[in-house]
């Protein structure tokens, strides 16, 4: 097991008074299989957290942000966590 800390970027989307998420896959290889979480994913090599964000959602769910403000980031000793903010302009 490799003791290389991990990078992600994470979307929180919402609209109005709700929030999007999605329900990750129950397979044992995932953190929290089976649980809700906001979209995203692992930074490619070179790739910053704004870029991998962006990839990861047009990826993911096939949306492009029009605007995304980063919220925070938030580390640990296995992952740094880019987390990002947006609203979506599609309905929910």
């Amino acid at each position: 097991m490799s003791n290389q800390v991990v990078e992600v970027a994470i979307a929180i989307l919402y609209r109005d008074d709700k929030f999007l998420f999605q329900l990750r896959d129950d397979i044992p290889n995932i953190v929290y299989p089976g649980h809700w979480g906001f979209f995203g994913g692992h930074l490619e090599p070179g790739e910053t957290p704004d870029i991998a964000v962006a990839r990861e959602l047009l990826e993911e769910i096939g949306y492009t942000l029009p605007s995304i403000s980063k919220f925070g980031c938030y580390n640990d000793v296995k992952v740094i966590r880019h987390v990002y903010h947006a609203p979506l302009t599609v309905e929910l």
